[in-house]
């Protein structure tokens, strides 16, 4: 066994999870021996879903200074082993605080599956108590007609961003839209909860990884349930759905993003670990593990490089733009240089990193383009989108796509509207010309689109920024914000019919705030320069930055005092989909289900060998987890 020792913050926040998933496990036994038992913790945890055939990882821990001689863990009232038909390993380690280690004992069964659809109950006897938790494998279906998948993830996007980016880009006359986006015209359109099993509100690694394994996870891990130990690579894997395309079907694999590529969302298509921020890691594990996206798009060059080389971050030394490179990639590093690479002959297998860090958003690319420093020539979206679609749509095995807008995020965290909005109007460009690609070249496409999490922008009016400005203190700045009857439209005009406003300064703009902030200012005009509204003072807590908005309204912060801008929230987000498939996301939903959605769509069936499986029909009488309520028209209802 391996000794380990946890501490520091981190460490805390596992005690507490696990504490957590403790408590809420169902103890079999009377309250006197539970009072005497060790606290179990058990991953995946009760509840969880499963795809038979998948892999995942299988973890016990016992948090006691020994195994308990009773120790004995069942499925469905078969030991483990017999049932995996493999030995687990051992291991130990302490965590928590150092003066007062808590001491887990693990057994973990790497890389097992579930047979079969059905209820699976697992039990874990230590101490004289008995754990369980239950899982649910879901029953496959035959395949809705999908060969291909794309998975836009406007991260962050909310309801009410994707109306006020309408408003900007298309125009609103007499109340009524002078032209839709290509998203309002999805076939379905769902709604997905986004919590996750350690908070009510979730990021991104999260919430990306449910979409992708269709199981929970906790905040900042990707792929992974979270285990008490220091360690954040040693977690209990899940199998994503690239992983598990690749290896039942050998479809091609894509990633494009406007962030890093090892970022939460992007990385969550390969990535396993406890801790979003093992970038270096997360950069060199599709060359460590096997699993090589046929194109990878998008920022993150730092971690491509040792950090002996200028502005290379890695510290163990690799070159991964020549690794990546002797594994047969086309390495592009601009716009020009991906046209070209495109033009020369579509490659087998593309990658592209366009900055160091996270790529600029459209507003500084295309209008701000002194704040583009280092990176003049990045490609936008829509490019990026269409070069890896050419790229993937050789295989004749199908693929699957992930494309990201992940600035909609990055820029309303500091409460930056027009970034914003500039950029959700680009992901419905991008999302236009997939439609248009898909509909040319592959109709057997299944398109979803959706959010990761929310955040609480809302617009409540317009401005008139002339008086707006002319205002010498709040209460006539507030008097130049228009509602109701007065608020009439924002002036934004697009002459050359871009979709994109021919100028960000207009007469009239939109009165739009986050519901959560610091203390700031806010004069809801555009920024030359992206916005920093809150700055840190002596002693650690963020105050009004005077150098943002220095003529706006004074708002007073309902953040914790150590917050520099704003937060996730807890509502669901949308979900769109259209092409083979498309008609399950047409309901309210967990967002793990998003996974299922997809398996489903392709007829993926990973203990079949022809990957398909039975009618629907036949699936639905089979599976005794079909409805646990009341049947009526073909769906089932709950209480």
């Amino acid at each position: 066994m391996k000794a380990k020792m946890s501490t520091g913050f981190g460490a805390l926040v596992r005690i507490l999870l696990a504490l957590i998933l403790v408590m809420t496990a169902l103890p079999v036994v009377p309250a006197a021996a539970q009072d005497d038992a060790p606290p179990v913790l058990i991953l995946p945890v009760d509840r969880a879903t499963f795809l038979p055939g998948a892999y995942f990882d299988f973890r016990v821990e016992v948090h006691a200074e020994e195994m308990p001689d009773d120790f004995a863990v069942t499925i469905n009232g078969e030991a483990a082993s017999d049932f995996f038909g493999a030995e687990p390993e051992s291991e130990s380690w302490t965590f928590g605080d150092e003066e007062n280690p808590t001491p887990s004992q693990s057994v973990i069964w790497r890389s097992v599956m579930l047979p079969e659809a059905g209820l699976y109950t697992v039990e874990v006897t230590a101490g004289g108590a008995t754990t369980s938790v239950d899982w649910h494998a879901h029953q496959p279906q035959a395949s809705a007609g999908a060969k291909n998948v794309i998975l836009f993830v406007a991260d962050g996007m909310s309801v009410p961003m994707l109306t006020a980016a309408r408003v900007v880009s298309r125009g609103n006359t007499e109340g009524k839209y002078d032209g839709l986006f290509a998203i309002d015209q999805m076939e379905e359109v769902g709604l997905l909860h986004t919590s996750g099993m350690d908070s009510i509100i979730t990021d991104s690694a999260n919430s990306a990884s449910a979409y992708n394994t269709g199981h929970k996870s906790a905040l900042n891990a990707l792929g992974v349930y979270p285990d008490t130990s220091e360690d954040t690579l040693d977690d209990p894997r899940q199998e994503t759905l690239a992983e598990l395309l690749k290896r039942t079907r050998s479809m091609s694999v894509g990633i494009v993003t406007t962030s890093g590529w090892t970022d939460a969302t992007p990385a969550a298509v390969f990535g396993h670990t406890r801790r979003r921020a093992d970038r270096d890691f997360l950069a060199a594990q599709p060359l460590d593990e096997g699993l090589l996206p046929e194109v990878i798009l998008g920022g993150d060059g730092r971690y491509m490089l040792p950090e002996d080389v200028a502005g290379g971050r890695r510290t163990d030394g690799r070159n991964l733009f020549d690794e990546y490179e002797a594994a047969g990639y086309t390495i592009v590093t601009t716009a020009e240089e991906l046209e070209s690479a495109m033009s020369e002959g579509t490659p087998e297998k593309l990658l592209g990193m366009f900055h160091s860090g996270d790529m600029n958003v459209w507003l500084d690319r295309n209008v701000f383009t002194d704040n583009l420093g280092d990176f003049p020539d990045q490609p936008g979206l829509v490019d990026m989108t269409l070069s890896a679609l050419d790229v993937l749509g050789q295989n004749e095995n199908g693929f699957y796509l992930m494309v990201e807008s992940a600035s909609i995020d990055k820029q309303i965290h500091p409460l930056d509207q027009e970034r914003t909005i500039a950029d959700i109007i680009e992901f419905d460009n991008a999302l236009a010309a997939a439609i248009e690609w898909a509909a040319a070249s592959a109709p057997d496409t299944l398109i979803v689109v959706t959010a990761d999490h929310g955040h609480g922008y809302e617009v409540y009016g317009t401005v008139d920024v002339e008086s707006f400005n002319a205002a010498e203190d709040d209460a006539g700045r507030r008097n130049a914000i228009q509602i109701y009857g007065d608020a009439g439209f924002p002036t934004y005009e697009d002459a050359d019919g871009d979709f994109f406003p021919d100028s960000w300064d207009v007469s009239v703009t939109l009165a739009g705030v986050v519901n959560n902030h610091p203390d700031y200012t806010e004069d809801f005009q555009v920024s030359p320069t992206p916005r920093v509204p809150a700055v840190a003072d002596a002693d650690g807590n963020y105050i009004d930055n005077p150098d943002d908005d220095p003529n706006g309204i004074v708002m007073s912060g309902n953040l914790p005092m150590g917050s520099s801008s704003g937060v996730h929230t807890l509502q669901d987000v949308p979900v769109f989909a259209s092409g083979p498939g498309a008609g399950f996301f047409g309901q309210v939903m967990d967002n793990t289900e998003v996974f299922f959605g997809i398996a489903y769509a392709l007829g993926v069936d990973p203990m079949a060998e022809d990957g398909m499986a039975a009618a629907m029909d036949e699936a639905m009488a089979d599976d005794e987890m079909a409805c646990e309520g009341i049947v009526f028209n073909d769906r089932c209802y709950t209480r």
